[in-house]
This record gives structure tokens, sequence and C-alpha cells, in this order.
């Protein structure tokens, strides 16, 4: 395992999202130039999965919306309803829409963030508060199963997969945890964990990993974004799970106090 600072590494390496083979179901993925360029995926009108708590309703038109902002290049959603914009400035960063508008704060330089609206024919709100995927210190790249395992098991890790298979069970017992999947615009993730994934620390978050065997999550404030799952039993409070594909047929998710937006396969 090679730990490199984080500035300098990430300048080499794209970190974007998960994605499946099936272009029938398969999410955009909603990358972005993490740790080159300040970036924010935007989602517009998700579908509210049931079970969620969010309030706000989402309305019916997702593609080909513009959204125009002072401080980066104008970017129009796919028919998904994602859009990707680059090079935002640190501070208060206003998205104009076509009915309305809606901001939120860059607090870093590099950062990613998520940001999840409604767009009506009367104006623009978010469903929740954005997203954000920090810079906080070194981040560490794995390749196998063994460094991954390592590396989860320190509180405020940043974590990039390398692509390839990662083989075996991993635990996550750590807190404050963010692990990031390597993603290929054609053939989607490539940072695969063949076993079973147990995260027990609270916090973690994921965001373009494919795992293949049972997912449990038993810490309170877990999320996973644009990731791929099996079967699964996320349990806690405060979860959050936006634009993810399950494919198991045992598949258990939060019905209170959880954020359940774009996800494949659920109701």
């Amino acid at each position: 395992m090679k730990r490199f600072t984080y500035l300098f590494a990430l300048l080499i390496l794209i970190i974007t999202s998960c994605s499946s083979d099936d272009e029938g179901q398969t999410p955009n993925a909603g990358g972005s130039d993490f740790g080159q360029i300040t970036s924010a995926v935007i989602i517009v009108n998700p579908v509210i999965n049931e079970g969620s708590t969010t309030t706000i309703k989402s309305a019916t038109q997702r593609d080909s919306v513009l959204i125009t902002t002072s401080g980066a290049p104008n970017e129009t959603t796919d028919s998904t309803g994602v859009a990707v914009i680059k090079g935002l400035p640190t501070g208060t960063n206003t998205l104009e829409f076509p009915t309305g508008n809606t901001g939120f704060d860059v607090i870093q330089e590099k950062e990613l963030y998520d940001v999840v609206v409604s767009y009506t024919d009367t104006g623009v709100v978010q469903i929740i508060p954005p997203v954000r995927y920090p810079i906080g210190g070194d981040v560490i790249f794995v390749n196998n199963a063994t460094e991954l395992t390592n590396a989860v098991s320190k509180d405020n890790s940043i974590v990039f997969m390398n692509p390839g298979i990662y083989e075996g069970d991993i635990s996550i017992p750590a807190t404050d945890v963010i692990i990031f999947g390597y993603w290929d615009q054609e053939e989607g993730s490539q940072s695969i964990i063949t076993g079973n994934v147990t995260v027990n620390g609270s916090n973690v978050r994921m965001r373009g990993v494919t795992v293949n065997g049972f997912t449990t999550t038993n810490g309170n404030q877990f999320s996973a974004s644009f990731c791929e799952f099996n079967n699964a039993n996320i349990s806690g409070n405060g979860i959050s799970l936006i634009r993810n594909i399950f494919n198991g047929t045992d598949v258990t998710v939060p019905s209170g106090n959880a954020v359940l937006l774009d996800n494949y396969n659920l109701p």
C-alpha cells in the first residue's frame, strides 16, 4: 500500500463513480476530476424511494435542464437527470435554472459535492443539503483486499481503490471514512469487492464501489452513492442512499430516518 500526499497524488487520477453494464438501469456515473478540479454533480428530480424521510417532492423533467453559474461553464442534464459542473470557485455558488436558482458553499478547492434538487415550473429547491466529499489530509491508494482492510481500520481515512478485484470479505470498523472506487467511462465500475462488506464504524461514506457479496451496515450516518450492491441489510440512523443499484433479492433498507433517492431496484 502506498500513501501519498493528497494534493500531489490526486493530480494523476480521476475519481468518479460506479455504473452497471446494463444500460437499461445504469445511472449516469456523475464522474468528476476529484482532487484536480472543484466539481459538483447535480441530480435533478430523482426518484424518491419508499421509506425516504425527505419531504420535498420531485417533478418529472430530468432531461435537457440547463444549469448556469457565473463561476464555471454551463451544463445541461442528461436523460437520467445528471449534470457535472467543473471548475467551481470557493465560496457561495449560485446554480441558475430556467425557473429559479439555488446555492451552496464550496469550502475548499478540489472538493466534490453531490447536489440533489427538485426542479418544477415554479422554481427549484434542494431536496437534501449538499453532500460534501472533503479534502482533509492524505489519501490512501490501495490495490488489494489486504491493503483496503488496513486502510479502513483508521479513523478519518480517505481511501481510493485502484482498478481491480478485491478478493474476500472487508470489515470497516473505523469512523469518518470515505471510500472511492475507480470508474471507467466505457467499462463502468472497476473496483469490485467479491466478498461481504460489514460496516461497523459511523459516518462511513462509499462512492463508486461494486460489492458482489452481502453488505451489512451497523453504524450510524452511513452513506453510499453511485455504487452497485448485491444483497444488503442497511441499518442505523441517518442513512443516506443516493443513486445506487441493488441487484439482489434480499435487500433491507431503513423505513425511517433515511434519505433514499434514485436507487435502482428499490421501490
